[in-house]
C-alpha cells in the first residue's frame, strides 16, 4: 500500500476518533487519610482521567508507591497509551512514602520477627492500602473492581509481596528494579511456594536495568524461578533496561509494564475491522474490566469509512447499521449511513434512511434538516 493510500486510511479512522480530539488535562487531587491501620496520616494524590469531570463512566486504578516521585510521569503514561488505545483509561493513586517511613513501610520484616496478629513493616501498609486506601478510592470515585499496582525498589518489592500475600486484590502487578536482596531473599522463601501451589494470578511485569550484583543477580534468580514454575493464572513478563540506571529506569519500567498489564487490550493497526472485529474486541475488553464497554460511535464510522475506501459494501452498510441503531440520536451516525448508501449507488436506501432520521431526529434545526435534504443535490 502507497504512503499515498495510507495515510489517507490515517485520515478516515483519525478525523473521527476520539483519539486525536484536543488533548484534555487529567484532574489532580491530594488527600489525606487518617490511618488507623498506619496510626498516623497518610497523603494520597489522584489523577483523574481526561474527561472524568464530564462523564459518569466508571474507571479501573493504578496504585502506585513513592507516588510523589512516581504519580505525574505515571499519570502522564497512562493518559498518553489511553488516548492511543493501548489501555483504558484509569484513575492513577500515588500513596506518599516519605523518606523517614519508607523502608518500614515498603520492606518486609526479617522471618522469625513476624507476628501475624500485629503485621508489621509491608505487611501492615498492604493492610492499610487494602483496608483503608482503596475503600476510600472506592467511596470516593467512580472505579471499576480492576485494580493494578506499581512499584520501584523497595516500592517493587513490596509489589511481589502484596501478589504473594493477597492473590486476586490486584489484576496486574508492575515490579521495577525490585529489591529482591532484602533480609537474605527472603521474599523468596516466599513465592516459590505461592508459585508452585498455583495461588497466584493476573498478570505480572518484572524489569531490572544496568546496576550492581546485588540488585541483579536475585533479580535473575527471580525471572528463572517463574520461568521454572509456570501458571496458567499468572501471565508474567520480564524485561531488561540496559541502558538506564536504577533512578532512570521507572519512565520505561512504567510504561513497558503497562504495555503488558493492557497486551489485549488494542486494536491491531494495518488492517480494517469489520462490525464482527469490533464485536470481540470489546466484548473481550468488557470481560476483563467486568463492565460493559460498547464500540464508540466515533470509532464505528472510523472504520465504516475505511471499509467503504474499499468498497467492502456489504461490511461497511454492517457497521454504520449497528451505529445507527446503538446511537440513534446521533446526527452523524445518520449521516454517515445516508452518504455509504449514496456511495454504493443505493438511492432507495439512501431515501429511506433519511426518512428515518428525519423522524428520529426530532431536534432537527432547520440546518441541518438542509444539510440532510442537501446530501441528494
Amino acid at each position: 500500500m502507497n504512503k499515498i493510500v495510507y495515510g489517507l486510511l490515517l485520515l478516515i479512522i483519525g478525523g473521527l476518533c476520539k483519539t486525536w480530539a484536543a488533548p484534555s488535562v487529567p484532574a489532580f487531587q491530594e488527600r489525606v487519610i487518617e490511618s488507623a491501620v498506619l496510626g498516623e496520616k497518610r497523603n494520597i494524590l489522584i489523577y483523574l482521567p481526561a474527561g472524568y469531570q464530564d462523564s459518569q463512566e466508571r474507571y479501573p486504578v493504578l496504585y502506585l508507591t513513592d507516588g510523589d516521585i512516581q504519580g505525574p510521569h505515571t499519570a502522564g503514561t497512562v493518559d498518553y497509551l489511553a488516548k492511543f488505545e493501548q489501555m483504558p483509561p484509569m484513575i492513577v493513586v500515588g500513596i506518599t512514602n516519605p523518606r523517614e517511613t519508607r523502608e518500614r513501610d515498603l520492606t518486609l520484616t526479617p522471618t522469625g520477627k513476624q507476628n501475624p496478629n500485629q503485621p508489621e513493616n509491608a505487611d501492615r501498609f498492604l493492610g492499610f492500602l487494602e483496608k483503608e486506601a482503596i475503600p476510600f478510592v472506592k467511596q470516593q470515585y467512580r472505579t471499576l473492581d480492576y485494580q493494578v499496582l506499581s512499584g520501584t525498589s523497595h516500592g517493587g518489592q513490596f509489589a511481589i509481596n502484596a501478589l504473594v500475600k493477597r492473590p486476586g486484590l490486584f489484576q496486574g502487578v508492575i515490579a521495577i528494579s525490585p529489591s529482591l536482596y532484602w533480609n537474605d531473599e527472603q521474599l523468596f522463601g516466599l513465592a516459590e511456594p505461592a508459585l508452585k501451589e498455583q495461588r497466584l494470578q493476573g498478570r505480572l511485569f518484572v524489569s531490572i536495568a544496568n546496576e550492581e550484583p546485588t540488585m541483579t543477580a536475585p533479580y535473575q534468580r527471580f525471572v528463572d524461578l517463574l520461568t521454572r514454575t509456570p501458571s496458567p493464572k499468572l501471565v508474567v513478563s520480564s524485561q531488561t533496561f540496559g541502558s538506564e540506571t536504577h533512578n532512570t529506569t521507572v519512565l520505561q519500567g512504567q510504561y513497558a509494564g503497562l504495555k503488558h498489564i493492557f497486551a489485549d487490550w488494542p486494536i491491531p493497526e494495518g488492517e480494517p475491522k469489520t462490525l464482527a472485529d469490533l464485536q470481540q474486541k470489546f466484548a473481550s475488553r468488557s470481560t476483563l474490566l467486568n463492565t460493559d464497554i460498547m464500540i464508540p460511535e466515533d470509532k464505528a464510522n472510523g472504520y465504516a469509512g475505511w471499509l467503504q475506501y474499499l468498497n467492502r459494501q456489504d461490511d461497511a452498510l454492517a457497521l454504520l447499521k449497528w451505529n445507527r441503531t446503538n446511537y440513534p440520536h446521533s446526527l452523524t451516525a445518520h449521516t454517515a449511513l445516508i452518504k455509504a448508501y449514496l456511495h454504493f449507488n443505493l438511492p432507495d436506501n439512501a431515501k429511506a434512511a433519511l426518512k428515518e432520521a428525519l423522524n428520529t431526529l426530532s431536534e432537527l434545526t432547520p440546518d441541518e434538516k438542509a444539510q440532510l435534504e442537501a446530501l441528494f443535490i
